[in-house]
């Protein structure tokens, strides 16, 4: 459900000529063949690579029609077959893997360890035979892997079929196991698959001569890669969106169906991921062009830009804060759950950071709680106990008992540092700030309830109980972590609050009130800004202005160096605007 909406966000880029574009499988083979009369003697060799879930079955047997069509003489070879065996890689990633149904651990090695250098050897052997007997056209080898370091000097050509997380998730689905209910990030893609991927394409950028964004199989995009670099710099000089990605869900409420007009037969939309940078990407339109260009790729093309003066050290060259909606009006109740520290997710899941988060209480019925902490008088080993008894035997429990939990109004923000046992009530709708780790919720409680499948969905609990602060308990949650907003700049017409900010976060959360019109400096950090109060508000920077519209997130990057925020209709606009410590 998730990848068939429709958003009118593209960002347009104002190239001084259009982007050198090949469109449509038959001209980007045209093109490509063309290219060998560069090379007159010998016989051209082109590798075309690309990320994880391309139909290279499909790819190979459209250079082979092609070549029949055009009377040239080519050999193909499926890089796939260089793949080391399917038992040497089981037992690879067996303890990446392992036994549980939602968690491993992160894959973080090169690709050239699944592959068998003895078959790489062979093949590079038959390549240099073929050159020698110039009785070929050109030769193609296909297929994932295959412009890696070891076959970089065989070839004169590289192209790249590259694909979005989303798309490439959303055909492995078409054609493989179903991966449950929540879309992103199924567990051999996001551990394995994924990140070997995108460290693959990362390393090969220097070397490219060709990108080709896949994702629409009958009319994929070819540009030239200094095209592309002048496309991340571009975006990546002004505010933009990325495209968000919707869900729903067991617990999802009606609020974003409205708000964001989806589709009347979902039954809910349980999740707007508005910022969760690896598994998003951005529309990019320059005259009759249009792209989609997976995030990462974006990111390791205009880190600099993005991040300004934070190393890529610091957070492994990953995009830091995530921003989504949780949406349960008149939807359900979340899971009982809580999040690993730094500590423990390295350990155990090979990630770079904790999973802290933040609430921000963007709409709500009236006399609504969220579940924060434990109750002062909360026996632990009961509390756990219980927990065990409902997930074995399907009995319920009234976790209210052990689980503190205090009111919200609109425009409150709850910290929820790791270790802290929380969770959403029906009837809110809820800006979640927090690390861009998303992945490890341990649900402690989930109302013994099934998912869209009619599936019960996975519990952790000994996760759970390993990294709960029991300290997080009754007044004392209600006084450190539902913060009191701190005036630290005003104006004619606008006002800013700091709204939260704590040692366990490296993120801290304003609030903007508008009437008028107010500029800012990045001061060398991005800036993340949602609009959660007004119909719209213009951001204008460099001379170029967005519209930002209720409910919607923009990323100010540090390379901005300043921006200017106006009011829409002379009305009271409320921002919540994110950024790096």
């Amino acid at each position: 459900m998730s990848s068939s909406i429709d958003f009118s966000g593209a960002i347009n880029i104002s190239m001084a000529a259009n982007i050198f574009a090949v469109k449509g499988m038959e001209r980007i083979l045209e093109f490509l063949f063309a290219r060998r009369r560069k090379r007159p003697e010998g016989t051209f060799v082109i590798a075309i690579d690309g990320f994880t879930g391309n139909d290279w079955k499909r790819l190979m047997e459209s250079i082979e029609e092609f070549a029949g069509r055009n009377l040239l003489a080519v050999k193909i070879y499926d890089f796939d077959k260089c793949r080391r065996s399917d038992e040497k890689i089981e037992s690879l990633l067996a303890s990446y893997l392992g036994e549980d149904a939602v968690f491993g651990k992160v894959f973080r090695r090169d690709i050239a360890t699944l592959f068998s250098s003895e078959s790489i050897a062979v093949l590079k052997a038959d390549i240099g035979r073929e050159r020698e007997s110039k009785r070929l056209d050109a030769i193609l080898v296909v297929g994932w892997g295959c412009a890696q370091v070891a076959m970089r000097g065989e070839y004169d050509l590289t192209v790249y079929f590259d694909l979005t997380r989303e798309e490439a998730l959303r055909r492995y689905k078409m054609t493989g196991p179903a991966f449950g209910t929540q879309s992103i990030g199924p567990k051999r893609l996001y551990y394995i698959d994924f990140p070997v991927s995108e460290k693959h394409r990362r390393r090969l950028l220097d070397s490219l001569d060709f990108y080709v964004d896949a994702g629409m199989e009958d009319t994929p995009v070819l540009l030239g890669v200094e095209d592309l670099r002048e496309i991340a710099r571009e975006i990546s000089s002004k505010p933009f969106r990325l495209k968000p990605i919707y869900e729903p869900g067991p617990w999802g409420g009606q609020w974003l169906k409205r708000v964001r007009h989806l589709p009347e037969e979902w039954p809910n939309c349980a999740w707007s991921y508005e910022v969760i940078a690896p598994e998003m990407s951005l529309l990019v339109k320059n005259h009759e062009t249009t792209l989609e260009l997976p995030w990462n790729l974006f990111f390791d093309l205009a880190h600099e830009n993005v991040m300004g003066e934070v190393s890529r050290d610091l957070f492994g060259g990953e995009f830091p804060i995530r921003f989504d909606y949780l949406d349960t009006m008149d939807g359900g109740d979340l899971s009982i759950q809580v999040h690993p520290p730094t500590g423990y997710i390295k350990l155990n899941f090979n990630e770079r950071y904790h999973q802290g988060e933040m609430y921000y209480i963007v709409d709500c019925k009236s006399d609504r709680r969220v579940n924060l902490g434990l109750r002062d008088n909360a026996s632990i080993d009961q509390f756990r106990a219980a927990a065990v008894k409902a997930e074995r035997e399907g009995i319920a429990f009234d976790y209210t008992q052990y689980v503190h939990s205090i009111p919200v109004a609109r425009h409150d923000i709850l910290m929820i540092p790791p270790g802290t046992v929380h969770g959403s009530r029906e009837g809110l709708v809820v800006l979640e700030i927090s690390a861009t780790t998303y992945r490890y919720t341990f649900k402690i409680y989930d109302h013994l309830r099934p998912d869209l499948n009619g599936v019960m969905r996975p519990i952790h609990i000994d996760h759970a109980f390993k990294v709960i602060r029991t300290y997080r308990r009754g007044k004392r949650v209600e006084r450190q972590l539902k913060p009191k907003p701190s005036l630290k700049a005003c104006g004619e017409g606008w006002a800013e609050y700091l709204i939260a900010t704590d040692r366990s976060f490296f993120h801290e959360v304003y609030r903007l009130e508008l009437e008028t019109g107010v500029t800012f400096e990045t001061g060398g950090r991005f800036h993340i800004l949602t609009l959660v109060g007004g119909e719209s508000v213009k951001i204008i920077s460099g001379g170029k202005e967005l519209r930002l519209g209720y409910s919607e997130t923009v990323i100010v990057p540090a390379s901005a160096i300043r921006y200017t925020i106006e009011a829409g209709g002379g009305e009271r606009c409320v921002i919540v605007k994110a950024r790096l410590k």
